[in-house]
């Protein structure tokens, strides 16, 4: 069903760049304007320089800055198509965690054809952005994150390597990242069959791949493509499913205004909930005990903390009615349908302009804490099989409702996607 293929990555030539951690940074959509200013500091040729420039016209200065660092050595592209195994080690909460997979490029499709598979509605925003920079520069700077079933272990196996990798990185979270290249021609045939027989799902990455999809139908009208034309393809880092080290964290949700006063919200939720002021110190705690319960926090600032624990569960039935039954038991669409829309009145249309995300606890409760937005809702994280669930029954849930930890990297490798190139 998936059409995936090798690749020849365009990346920093280590003759020329023998410190990769001073160069890598996080996707461009979690570099906040202080962490810009840091990676520009950090290294004259960071990464960010091209995904994320600090200039009158961004976009413009991504094509040039790319162009001059290939024409001086300081990119290269790899002479063969490959695809490029990947092994990411991390801790969370104390535990220490792996996962592997190999960074591919995709053929774009409609939705509609299920080869690939979404699971959350996106905003409009990003794809603009993203969009103008494809279009300045011709280049796939940054990949998605997809994940296929793999119930034998067929692909495991292929993703075996050599001791040293091509390349190794540890970023600003201490996430090692590990890089080899499989160029051995029956390797690569084999893993591009395999993938003939799988539909895939996209973890993290939607903006860029309807981008992608986006620039090539806009190109299609434009010119008489071949079929195996480069911007065809999305590269994409794939991880099986079931791999153990596949983490999800919550994003919670900020509210810039509400209409209603404190004591107004906390009447109203007790119509959903039952309603239990909680210390500020053991909120978090208490979230993640009662995480089977379909239970969140309300923040309205200091010292006023509150554990919200769904009374009915028949309920979401009526206010989901025209939901799979899945999707009735995610934590993420019983906060938007009864807290946001129903207790507070912000409707589907308005929550781009009203509802902020944050991932890390204490940046959230400082952004209340200072002011900047009203309240914070917090909750406990989607599991992988509820996100498989959903997409096989082509339902999509909530913006933001899954975040998967660590984040791709960007600088590791991209391609080329210009008019002339084949894969």
């Amino acid at each position: 069903m998936a059409d995936v293929r090798p690749f020849p990555a365009i990346r920093y030539n280590p003759a020329r760049i023998n410190e990769i951690n001073a160069v890598i940074t996080q996707p461009y959509d979690k570099i906040t304007p202080k962490m810009q200013e840091a990676y520009l500091k950090k290294h004259p040729h960071s990464f960010v320089r091209l995904i994320l420039p600090k200039d009158e016209n961004p976009y413009e200065s991504s094509a040039r800055t790319c162009q001059e660092w290939l024409s001086t050595g300081v990119l290269i592209e790899d002479n063969i198509p490959a695809f490029y195994i990947l092994e990411e080690e991390f801790t969370v909460d104390s535990r220490a965690l792996k996962r592997r997979g190999f960074i591919g490029a995709i053929r774009v499709e409609e939705f509609e054809k299920g080869t690939v598979l979404p699971h959350e509605f996106t905003h409009s925003g990003p794809k603009v952005d993203r969009l103008n920079l494809l279009r300045a520069t011709q280049k796939d700077y940054e990949q998605i994150f997809l994940l296929y079933p793999d119930e034998r272990d067929e692909i495991d196996r292929l993703l075996q390597t050599p001791e040293t990798p091509l390349l190794q990185a540890v970023d600003e979270y201490g996430v090692t990242h590990r890089l080899w290249r499989m160029v051995e021609p029956a390797q690569v045939n084999a893993l591009y069959q395999l993938f003939k027989e799988r539909v895939l799902l996209i973890a993290d990455g939607h903006h860029r791949y309807e981008t992608a999809l986006t620039y090539r139908q806009e190109m299609e009208k434009k010119l008489s493509l071949p079929a195996n034309a480069a911007l065809r393809f999305k590269t994409a880092a794939f991880f099986k499913i079931t791999d153990p080290g596949l983490m999800i964290l919550p994003t919670h949700r900020l509210l810039r205004t509400v209409k209603l006063s404190p004591q107004d919200a906390l009447k109203q939720l007790t119509q959903f909930f039952t309603v239990q002021q909680v210390s500020d110190e053991t909120a978090h705690s208490a979230l993640i005990q009662n995480q089977n319960r379909h239970a969140f926090i309300i923040y309205l600032g200091k010292n006023h903390s509150y554990l919200l624990i769904l009374k009915d569960h028949n309920l979401l039935d009526s206010l989901l009615k025209d939901k799979a039954p899945e999707y009735r038991k995610l934590d993420v669409a019983i906060l938007h349908r009864l807290v946001i829309e129903n207790v507070f009145d912000i409707k589907p249309g308005d929550v781009e302009s009203v509802v902020a995300y944050e991932r890390y606890w204490q940046d959230t409760v400082n952004r209340v804490d200072s002011g900047e937005f009203a309240l914070a809702l917090f909750l406990n994280p989607t599991r992988p099989e509820q996100v498989q669930a959903l997409a096989q029954k082509l339902e999509r849930m909530p913006q933001k409702s899954t975040d998967f930890y660590p984040k791709l990297i960007s600088g590791l490798l991209f391609m080329d996607v210009s008019e002339q190139k084949l894969l």
